[in-house]
């Protein structure tokens, strides 16, 4: 097996690794990915001082056969197209006069070789291969998944304290989203309205009691990538508005079912709304059956009030710090009789020496907004900021309307 291997392996160019089977050459330290001589198999090879190194595993074992920005070094081994066609191989005698070809001066740097896998070697929009249709040879964009990035972040900027929490920078929470309404009084001004939520390109998630005034969808913008209320921003990224669903269960006397989702209308160029840059993320969703700890610190973010009785929103996004409370601390008693349902959780900063009113907590305008958590290194949207009892009081938590009560309900509503 291990002379097998080497045969098919590679040969050795001062340091390289020429890959016999597909023609590709790899660099010290390169990985690639090819079919193993078992079917249902793909072998995974190392190029080590010049020597390959490799393995075979199940396909169902890959987790990074996807790919990320636009794919240009995605070398993966997907080769069917997203109608289900099979590439053509890229030295096939037919592709001879393509421009895009196994002969092509830089084919190697390009991924491009002896194999029918998947590649973008002219920065297009996503992997793609040359098929046949109708015995003509075309192009089709490939069935290759896009590498989830959701909850990531690029770096955490450094913060500054104010009463109730930190100024923060939106890198630290680029799936915020600000949602503004249009002045019916004065063409071209807007009102900021609430926070929001960004969770896949064209949706965003918020509170239901944000739309009880039923605004007309031409009326709504959804702000992305924007660290200041108001300041038009490089990085921002503005849309219209669809459609909003607001859930057909809510009460507005109790706040229970107090969700909403915003379908993006995106742009004329494009099928895609939102664009993935530092600024503009999208939070991950959570698992159906993710229990989280009680007491676990997570993150809530928002341009709301510093403190309940200031007349202005904040002009700079914020974030708290609260932990996650037990249920059995999260009901109408610890809350002056308010309705509390098991669609609602409860969340605080329990720090015993903090003064009251200068806790971190969700405030007026925070509400739509994101309470997020760690879990696998991702932050995973746990809560969305629904309603409380002031702002920063302390022993009296905030709460949120519980997500994990709601993804069938979110995944039914993108179907539509």
């Amino acid at each position: 097996d291990l002379h097998n291997r080497f045969k098919r392996g590679a040969r050795s160019y001062t340091g390289t690794c020429k890959d016999e089977e597909t023609q590709m050459v790899y660099k010290k330290g390169q990985s690639w990915l090819r079919p193993a001589l078992r079917s249902n198999r793909v072998e995974f090879c190392r190029c080590d001082n010049g020597y390959p190194r490799c393995h075979s595993t199940p396909v169902q074992s890959l987790t990074n056969d996807c790919f990320t920005g636009n794919g240009t070094l995605y070398r993966g081994i997907q080769s069917r197209t997203e109608s289900g066609n099979s590439c053509l191989k890229w030295n096939s005698p037919r592709l001879i006069l393509k421009t895009y070809t196994a002969w092509k001066k830089n084919a190697h740097d390009l991924g491009l070789g002896s194999h029918n896998f998947c590649r973008n070697p002219d920065n297009d929009r996503k992997p793609w291969c040359y098929v046949l249709k109708d015995n003509l040879e075309t192009w089709e964009y490939c069935d290759v998944p896009k590498c989830s990035t959701c909850g990531l972040r690029q770096y955490k900027e450094s913060q500054f304290r104010i009463k109730g929490g930190f100024f923060a920078d939106i890198t630290s929470h680029p799936w915020q989203a600000a949602i503004t309404t249009l002045d019916r009084r004065s063409p071209g001004k807007t009102h900021f309205l609430c926070g929001g939520i960004l969770i896949d390109s064209c949706w965003v998630l918020s509170a239901a009691h944000c739309f009880q005034e039923r605004y007309k969808v031409h009326e709504i913008r959804v702000v992305l990538g924007s660290t200041y209320r108001e300041k038009k921003e490089e990085d921002e990224q503005v849309f219209e508005v669809e459609k909003y669903i607001i859930h057909e269960k809510f009460v507005s006397e109790t706040f229970d079912n107090d969700i909403a989702l915003l379908h993006l209308k995106p742009k004329a160029d494009s099928l895609q709304c939102a664009q993935e840059t530092k600024s503009v993320r999208t939070v991950c969703l959570p698992d159906a059956g993710l229990q989280l700890a009680d007491w676990t610190e997570c993150e809530l973010s928002g341009y709301g009030k510093h403190e309940e009785n200031s007349p202005f929103y904040s002009e700079r996004l914020k974030e708290g710090h609260v932990r996650l409370y037990p249920s059995s601390r999260c009901t109408s008693r610890h809350l002056f009789n308010k309705t509390v349902t098991e669609n609602m959780l409860c969340a605080g900063d329990t720090r015993s020496g903090g003064k009251e009113g200068n806790l971190h907590d969700a405030c007026q305008g925070d509400s739509g907004g994101p309470l997020v958590c760690m879990k696998d290194n991702r932050m995973h949207l746990i809560g969305i900021i629904s309603w409380g009892i002031g702002c920063g009081e302390k022993d009296v938590p905030g709460v949120y309307t519980k997500v994990i009560n709601y993804l069938k309900w979110i995944e039914d509503k993108r179907r539509l």
